[in-house]
């Protein structure tokens, strides 16, 4: 087949792998314009772009996909099929109906549950027990149109986004290709959705990375690890801003009010909501390096004491 693929972020370069080691044909690679980032605002590329430009695959980089240059350059490749890999824009009917066998998503998620930009995210969030890959049939509705395969995987207690990503990358490693040929010699069919056990993960937004200690601390642990490392947690020391990368639940500590530090045999500790806590592993200062939990006790002691 021709495709042509649409992605922008290590997941979907990691996809776009997987196709380039195919025997299908990638005509060219969508994906988001280049951003400035970082403190000097240098430009940088995508990571779906720089593996395309590594492979000398044609880069076409539109602020939008209702431009009249995308749809005839589009128009003009013919392609079989477009795969969308967390490419992170809409795209409108007119380029839905130009392939062959259409535009297929690999979505990060068991759909219906978690429509939307951040589904990962929003499974860890949740405390799902599992999370998955669905390769679907794209329709004008947000992630709505009908499902061709589901792969499943299981989610363990340590799990967090990125080791969310590897098994979902696991997955299609598995399966993509296979499922690939199955579209070029429809032989697989696509069932709808139940759109009555939908439920949304909209993009993740600055004000839900803060930490909120009364919160219960297995709530609080489900936000780490579903900010690890993407975005990174944080809570508010003073007027420091520290990100907590890894923690685990500690044992119950009554009589102590929420966001309490402590240090013991165990480590650092911080008191959550009705006397649960948790035992910091990784954090890290503001401008700083990652550091255990001990070292940071060591290192900011007099801070803590000056915001008991």
């Amino acid at each position: 087949m021709k495709i042509v693929f649409a992605g922008t972020p290590d997941f979907a370069t990691e996809h776009l792998k997987m196709v380039i080691g195919s025997h299908h044909e990638i005509s060219c690679v969508l994906t988001q314009p280049d951003r400035k980032s970082g403190r000097g605002k240098k430009v940088k590329f995508s990571p779906v772009k720089e593996l395309a430009l590594h492979k000398n695959i044609p880069v076409f980089q539109p602020a939008n996909l209702r431009e009249e240059d995308t749809l005839n350059m589009l128009k003009k490749l013919e392609p079989d099929l477009v795969l969308v890999v967390a490419y992170g824009l809409l795209i409108p009917k007119n380029i839905l109906d130009i392939p062959k066998y259409g535009c297929i998503n690999v979505h990060a998620s068991i759909l219906p549950k978690w429509r939307g930009a951040s589904p990962m995210e929003y499974c860890l969030l949740n405390g799902d027990k599992k999370s998955g890959i669905s390769y679907m049939q794209m329709s004008e509705g947000l992630d709505e149109g009908p499902v061709f395969q589901i792969h499943e995987c299981g989610i363990e207690i340590q799990d967090n986004l990125r080791t969310l990503e590897e098994k979902l990358i696991g997955l299609s490693e598995k399966n993509l290709c296979e499922f690939l040929n199955l579209i070029e010699s429809e032989s697989i069919e696509a069932k709808n959705q139940n759109d009555n056990e939908a439920s949304f993960a909209p993009k993740i937004t600055k004000e839900m990375l803060q930490i909120d200690w009364a919160e219960d601390a297995k709530k609080i642990i489900s936000k780490i690890n579903a900010f690890y490392s993407k975005y990174g947690a944080y809570f508010l020391l003073g007027d420091k801003r520290i990100k907590i990368h890894k923690a685990r639940e500690y044992k119950h500590i009554p009589d102590l009010k929420p966001s309490h530090i402590e240090s013991n045999d165990d480590g650092m500790i911080i008191s959550c909501k009705s006397g649960s806590a948790i035992l910091i592993e990784d954090i890290q200062m503001e401008g700083k390096n990652i550091v255990s939990g001990q070292e940071f006790i060591s290192a900011y002691r007099d801070l803590i004491e000056d915001n008991k």
